[in-house]
This record gives structure tokens, C-alpha cells and sequence, in this order.
């Protein structure tokens, strides 16, 4: 398997890629210690019941302590034991309760690699502002039991769902987007042998036609010719690429329905790059001429009529490595879980969820993507729409926030907890302030505030310099 791609929550991987413990959760290095759970326990449910005891009585424990807690038997007392003490010898120092205060409070994630925001499976898919796993993975952490029901109103690609489920959590997630829903299928697939043996099926049969070359299959070069995907695709597809797009869905649907769903999701996230759009663009834009000049990659010549486009070999690499992914993220996920995606609307979430334990979500911002413009091509392949004439976001501030106010209402209607709120701050029109002022007019009482600062790499907007992290309670 690729190293780069593992899940983002497996504390060894995390601690090689980062090569300082001290970026680590402390559940994390207690998981590191013991290795494995029990039966009935997966390793992070009891490194949890660990650290919260540890936490609890603030000294060195006795082994007969450590053996009243559900789980920890003889063995793993005594490592535990063992490592407190040896830490205690070599490194006790007295440390500055500022720092330490700031450390565990730091939701910046600076350091964090793109390999681990995008490991497991979160890198199925691109999608435009989607937060990075490190945020609901340590919301989860700070404020659910385990076994709670999380709820992420605004699912976009689903890292929520995702996160929950990895740390022993139920999950439902609420979108408009029905790519949003097709990639979050995708990514929390229950699989079995019969869904195995179909992906396998897949990738032997896109394995024999893997190009070599510019070269293509002489049995295929014949059906390269005047081939539709949608209306308009000549001009967004050449013909052999399009024939090849075309073969591959027509095999995807010959699979159970939820491998067909995974192929083409890996298919949409590859389109863009396979088509005659430029390259320097965030929205699918065509270029006046097939020979253009890429602005955003070193001003390179591109001639979309000779350059390589070999989608048998890229459609191949990306399902062998969702696969993979699909598969580590099985094993480290209880089967049983609730993860549902729900196409729906967050004004209306008392419609699909009666109740929940917590709620983590980044909303639209006051001037939303058009999601339906910046996957134009999967949107036109698979036949989806949204009703983006009432998108939240898309209809000015006054309209916003009455629409986030609805929101919030609904939320206030179902969750028996907290409620995480992730949102970019708007220097101008203190939209974000407003937002806060709306949840408190709801019942909601704000509990904690936690400042991440944003690079232009991973902001939004260059304009948005820090998100704010609100934790309600109701």
C-alpha cells in the first residue's frame, strides 16, 4: 500500500510522519502504548478509559487501580505502569501551565502534513473547503463518550461522517449536494466478499486495457468516434478520451449498485484533469483554442488535441488505491455503526433525525461556492442538480442569516449535547459574530472559543485569515 495514504487517526503512522510525540493526542499515545484493544474494545475506546482515569487522579497510578478499569488486564497494567514511571525518571520537568494550556488548545494543525489530512479514505475526492479531519477528530475526542450519534449538518464530503465512525461513533450527515453524497458513500462502504470480488472483477478487467503509451487497444479504436457522455461533451472531451470514460461506466454498471457508486466516484474526481478544460482554473472553463498557455503550473504550453491522457492507467491507479484505503478503514471501523449520508435540507433536520449527541459542522460562508459550477463535469456525466436558487449562502447576508438561523433552530430541536461550529472570521460584516448571537437566541450557550489561523494554502478565501471554532452546549 502507498505510505501516504492510511487513516488519518492511526496514532503510529501519525507519530512517524510527524516525529514528535508532542503533536500527538495523549489517547493517541496511550493507543501507541497498548497495541491493541480487547474484546469488545477497540484500542482508542480503551486508551480513552485510560487517559480519563489518569486524568481523574493527577498521580502516579498502582497496578491495582489500572486493573478495575473494563479492559486492562495484568499486562497491560504493568506497561502502563512501567512507561508513567520511566517518564517520571528521565524527563519530569516543571513546565510552564501557559504553554501546556496553549498546546492543548491549539487547533491550528500548522504541522500536520498533507499526506495525514488527506490519508485514509478523505482522499477519494477534491471538494472546495471541506475541513481538514483534525478538527472533528479532536471535537469527537474532547466532547463525545463514544457510541454517541454525530451529526454534521453541512456534510459536504463527508470527513465528519468518517472521523465518527473511526473513533466508535454513529453518524449522519445533511446535504443538498448529491456529489456530496455519492462521495461520501463512497468513502464509508461497508465492505464484504461479494463487494471485494467486484472491485477485484473491476480493476482485472481495466488492468488489460491500461494503455501504454499514447498506444490504445486497436479493438477500441473504432468506437473512438462521435461518442456522447451529455450534451455538449465533445467540446469538453476528446473522442478517445470520451470512449474510454464511456467503456468504463458501462462496466462500473455491471456491479452491485454501491461498486458502481465507488468506480464513478473515482472516475468524477479524475474528470476534470481528463478533459479539454484548462488547467489554471477552479471552475471548469474551455480554453478559446486547444493550445493555451497554463498560468498556475510554470506558464507551460498545453495543446489539448496530443497531450497523454491515459484514463485507463489513471482510472486504474485511483481505484487500487481507494481499494486499499476502503479496506484499512473497514478493519479499523465497527461494521454495525450508523454512517448515513442524507440528501436533504439543514433547514429541515428534524425531518430526517429525531436526536443526537453532537453536532460539528462548517457551514456555508455568507458568499458560497456554487458547488454545482465547480464539479460541472460529474454533475453533466451522472445527471445530478442542486436547487441552487435557495442554497444557503447563495441569496445575500439578510438571507443567510435567517437561513442559518433556521438551521440552528432545528439543531436546538434535536441535540442532547454540544455543538462545534466551524467558521471563517468576516472582518467586515462580522458575519460569524452574528451567527453566535443567533445560536444563543436559540437556547444555545456558548461554552468555549477556540482560534485557528489559516494559511493561504488552506483558507477558503485569502481573505479569511482564522476560523473560529464555537462549542455550544444546549
Amino acid at each position: 500500500m502507498d505510505s501516504t495514504v492510511f487513516q488519518n487517526n492511526k496514532p503510529r503512522e501519525k507519530l512517524l510522519s510527524l516525529a514528535d510525540p508532542q503533536k500527538l493526542e495523549t489517547e493517541d499515545l496511550m493507543a501507541i502504548l497498548l497495541g491493541h484493544g480487547v474484546k469488545g474494545l477497540n484500542v482508542f475506546e480503551l486508551s480513552k478509559y485510560i487517559v480519563e482515569f489518569l486524568r481523574k487522579n493527577q498521580t502516579l497510578p498502582k497496578i491495582e487501580d489500572l486493573l478495575n478499569i473494563k479492559g486492562v488486564g495484568k499486562a497491560k497494567a504493568l506497561q502502563i505502569v512501567s512507561a508513567l514511571e520511566l517518564g517520571r525518571r528521565f524527563y519530569q520537568e516543571k513546565t510552564d501551565e501557559k504553554i501546556q494550556k496553549q498546546f492543548k488548545d491549539d487547533w491550528d494543525f500548522a504541522d500536520v502534513p498533507l499526506k495525514v489530512r488527506q490519508g485514509g479514505v478523505h482522499f477519494f475526492h477534491h471538494y472546495t473547503a471541506k475541513f481538514i479531519p483534525q478538527i472533528p477528530e479532536k471535537f469527537i475526542r474532547k466532547y463525545s463518550k463514544g457510541g454517541d450519534i454525530v451529526l454534521d449538518p453541512f456534510m459536504g464530503c463527508g470527513t465528519t461522517l468518517v472521523v465518527a465512525k473511526l473513533l466508535g461513533n454513529h453518524s449522519y450527515g445533511v446535504d443538498t449536494n448529491p456529489l456530496a453524497i455519492k462521495i461520501t458513500k463512497a468513502k464509508t462502504m461497508v465492505v464484504n466478499e461479494k463487494i471485494v470480488k467486484e472491485i477485484d472483477d473491476f480493476l482485472r478487467w481495466i488492468s488489460a486495457r491500461k494503455e501504454n503509451g499514447n498506444k490504445t487497444m486497436p479493438s477500441f479504436k473504432r468506437e473512438e468516434q462521435d461518442v456522447f457522455l451529455f450534451n455538449g461533451s465533445k467540446d469538453w472531451f476528446r473522442d478517445d478520451v470520451a470512449a474510454k470514460v464511456k467503456n468504463v461506466l458501462n462496466q462500473a454498471r455491471l456491479y452491485s449498485e454501491n461498486v458502481k457508486n465507488f468506480i464513478e466516484t473515482g472516475v468524477s474526481d479524475l474528470l476534470k484533469g481528463m478533459s479539454n478544460a484548462r488547467m489554471d482554473t477552479n471552475i471548469p472553463t474551455l480554453p478559446p483554442e486547444p493550445i493555451y498557455i497554463d498560468k498556475k503550473h510554470y506558464y507551460r504550453e498545453i495543446n489539448n488535441k496530443t497531450r497523454e491522457i491515459l484514463v485507463y492507467s489513471r482510472v486504474l491507479s485511483q481505484i487500487l488505491r481507494m481499494k486499499m484505503a476502503l479496506l484499512e478503514f473497514n478493519k479499523e471501523t465497527d461494521h454495525h455503526l450508523i454512517c448515513q449520508p442524507i440528501l436533504g435540507d439543514a433547514r429541515e433536520l428534524s425531518k430526517y433525525i429525531k436526536s443526537c449527541h453532537l453536532v460539528i459542522t462548517s457551514p456555508p460562508y455568507w458568499s458560497a461556492q456554487n458547488y454545482q459550477n465547480l464539479h460541472l463535469l460529474s454533475f453533466k456525466l451522472f445527471g445530478l442538480e442542486i436547487d441552487d436558487g435557495d442554497e444557503i449562502g447563495r441569496n445575500g447576508h439578510d438571507k443567510y442569516q435567517k437561513d442559518m438561523a433556521e438551521v440552528q433552530e432545528e439543531i436546538a430541536k434535536i441535540l442532547k449535547g454540544y455543538y462545534g461550529l466551524v467558521i471563517g472570521e468576516d472582518t467586515r460584516d462580522q458575519e460569524h459574530l452574528k451567527i453566535v448571537e443567533s445560536a444563543k437566541k436559540n437556547g444555545f450557550e456558548l461554552v468555549d472559543t477556540f482560534i485557528r489561523r489559516l494559511s493561504n494554502q488552506t483558507a477558503f478565501s485569502k481573505q479569511i485569515k482564522n476560523e473560529f471554532i464555537y462549542v455550544f452546549k444546549i
